[in-house]
Parts: C-alpha cells; sequence; structure tokens
C-alpha cells in the first residue's frame, strides 16, 4: 500500500517517521510546493516526492493521504482528495471556518469517503485510562472536570500558527485537543461556553494566547479549560534531554482533574503521573480513597501523551481492512464548533449557546 503526505513541514517529517513503522506501506510520497523543501525531504528522508498535486490525486496506487499542511489549505485539499476517491486522514483543525470544516464533512458523507481528523489524544495511554475508568463506572458520572494548561510560546516571530489567516484562532490550532477529551470522557453534548482572554504578553501573536473558558454540558456538568502560552522555553530544546524532563518545574502544566458522583482522577503530564480516588460515605461525611497511582518512563511520553505514532498506523492499518475512521467527521465536527464558540464567546464577551451556531457549507 502506497500512501502521501501533503505538507512537507515538521508535522509531515513526523508522520514519515510513524509510517517507516507500518508493515503495510510500500511507499510514501510527500507533496509540497516549495521545491528546495522537497529536495531536502527526499535527500535527507529517503522518500518520494512530488509537486504535482494533480498526479498523486490521480494515482489509483494512492488510497490514502495525510493532510500535514497549514491549516488555511486543510478544506481544500480535503475536499479534492475525498472527491478523488482519495482516504483522507487530516492534521486539526479542521479548517480555519466553521463552513469550511462542514464543507469537508459534507464532502465525505456525499462520497461516503474516510475522513478522520488528527484528534491524537484519543490514543494516549494516559486519556485512554481516563475514559477506561469512565466506561466501568469507577468514576460515576462526570461531574466537573478542570484543566489547567501553560506552556512555552511559539518563538519565531513569523510563525503561521501564530497568524490569524493561516491558523483560524488558538482554540483550534492549539486547544481543540483539550476541548474534545473531555467531549469523549463526558459522552454529553456541550450547551453553553463561555471564555474570555486577557490582552496578550506576546505581542507578535495575532490570535490569543491565553483563555479562561467554561463548557456546560446538557447533564449539568461544567468543563473549565486555563491556558497560559507565556512562558518562554527556557530550556531551548537541548537534543540531549527528554524535553518533558526539562519543562517539568519550569512554568510549564498539564494538569486534568476530572470528578465525577464515584470518584476522581488526575491527569498530569511534566511529573508523569495518574491517579484515581474512590468515593465514599461513612457516618463521618464524605471519604475519599487514594486506589490507583501509575507514571512512566521518559522513553515512553510519546505513547502517554501525543500518541502521533499510534494514530498515523492505526489510520493505515483501518484504510486497508476497510474499517470507519476511529472518529467519525461529525463527531470531529463538533469539537471544531465548540472552539469557534469559545472564540466568538472571547471576542463578543458573553456567553454562546451551541444552538445559535448555523452552519452552511462552502463550495
Amino acid at each position: 500500500m502506497k500512501v502521501a503526505i501533503l505538507g512537507g513541514g515538521q508535522m509531515g517529517i513526523n508522520v514519515m517517521g510513524h509510517l517507516r513503522d507500518s508493515p503495510l506501506l510500500s511507499d510514501v510520497t510527500v507533496y509540497d510546493t516549495d521545491a528546495a523543501r522537497l529536495e531536502k525531504l527526499r535527500r535527507e528522508q529517503g522518500v518520494t516526492t512530488e509537486a504535482s498535486l494533480e498526479r498523486i490525486l490521480d494515482s489509483p496506487d494512492i488510497p490514502l493521504v495525510f493532510i500535514t499542511a497549514s491549516n488555511d489549505v486543510h478544506k481544500s485539499l480535503a475536499v479534492q482528495a475525498l472527491e478523488a476517491g482519495k482516504a483522507v486522514m487530516c492534521e486539526k483543525p479542521m479548517a480555519t471556518t466553521l463552513a469550511d470544516a462542514e464543507a469537508m464533512v459534507q464532502t465525505a458523507e456525499r462520497t461516503g469517503g474516510f475522513l478522520q481528523v488528527g484528534f491524537e489524544l484519543r490514543y494516549s495511554h494516559l486519556y485512554r485510562r481516563v475514559k477506561q475508568w469512565l466506561d466501568l463506572g469507577l468514576l460515576g458520572k462526570i461531574k466537573n472536570t478542570q484543566c489547567t494548561y501553560c506552556t512555552s510560546a511559539w518563538g519565531r516571530h513569523n510563525v503561521w500558527r501564530a497568524a490569524a489567516g493561516t491558523s483560524g484562532g488558538m482554540f483550534g490550532e492549539k486547544l481543540s485537543h483539550y476541548v474534545d477529551l473531555v467531549r469523549w470522557w463526558a459522552d454529553d453534548q456541550v450547551e453553553e461556553v463561555y471564555a474570555v482572554a486577557a490582552p496578550n504578553v506576546i505581542s507578535y501573536y495575532e490570535v490569543h494566547d491565553n483563555y479562561h473558558c467554561t463548557y456546560r454540558f446538557k447533564s449539568g456538568a461544567v468543563s473549565q479549560l486555563t491556558f497560559m502560552m507565556a512562558p518562554a522555553a527556557t530550556f531551548q530544546g537541548d537534543p540531549l534531554q527528554n524535553a518533558v524532563s526539562q519543562q517539568a518545574g519550569d512554568g510549564h502544566m498539564l494538569r486534568y482533574m476530572i470528578y465525577g458522583d464515584k470518584g476522581a482522577a488526575e491527569t498530569d503530564v511534566f511529573p508523569r503521573t495518574l491517579k484515581r480516588w474512590e468515593f465514599g460515605e461513612d457516618d463521618w461525611g464524605q471519604r475519599s480513597r487514594w486506589v490507583e497511582n501509575e507514571t512512566w518512563d521518559p522513553d515512553e511520553d510519546f505513547k502517554w501523551f501525543h500518541n502521533t505514532h499510534d494514530q498515523a498506523l492505526d489510520i493505515v492499518r483501518r484504510v486497508a481492512e476497510g474499517e470507519p475512521p476511529m472518529t467519525s467527521p461529525r463527531d470531529a465536527l463538533e469539537t471544531t464548533r465548540l472552539c469557534f464558540a469559545a472564540e466568538i464567546s472571547a471576542r463578543e464577551r458573553r456567553p454562546v449557546r451551541m444552538d445559535e451556531l448555523r452552519i452552511e457549507a462552502t463550495q
């Protein structure tokens, strides 16, 4: 089986590395509009390169494409590929507008095509454990989740992720993972979103570098997300040290607390911890018992956190075996709607009800 990667930047390079571990693949072709980049990839990565998108889309030997280009071209590439009969894996966010995201979903539904969006935290060992606990009823029904996420800035002044036109906003580009997780865990529909953003610390960003956001679910459960991107990368990405270990205690945090009516769970990326508590009641009143405590080795970070490796291999397997996507296009669209609702709420300084968002697909 052959696949193509549409976009030869860093995310594309990451996918190339993952796909080398698939026993189902015989060749990987990379498409990009930058001729110099293609030459470098051919020389350094040993992949087949192609400057013509049409030749990839017309090839009957390439049934699957991975879209790893900038967000502003996701819709165009996905729709063209689906219309050409290709299975499509598209990195999140789906698109830079809701209308474009809806157009992608409608195209997949009309053509019967395979479309999976890259919410790889659903493959994360860390977050899958929480999902398992919930499915087993160990936490009961989710009542409240709290996520605190403090991360270093994208360092380059001209990074496309910080430009409004190419990123589509911080929620879609960066925070959609953490919106998607709670939807997946809770198996519930959000009814209302309220988000606020303070003035930026990072002056050259065109998108917000901070948010406080609250989602209210149909069940009454509440999910809170606090995000700050200002800490500079003091560790400077030393290649001889583990990246997660370098950031521990360096102003970085990615911690979830998940509270159900029967127990609670905590995930904490930088200390590499996963905990579960069991609730009970006696004559004294409410009590908690700490019943599970897990950790993992630094060499396993990619499996426990952003598990793009297993996601890529699973998508190849699904396409080869004729299985549907792990996450349906409509499911991915719902996460995308929540991201845009948060952006609207912060911009207009008001709560946004999800039934306000009417989508008309672009052509």
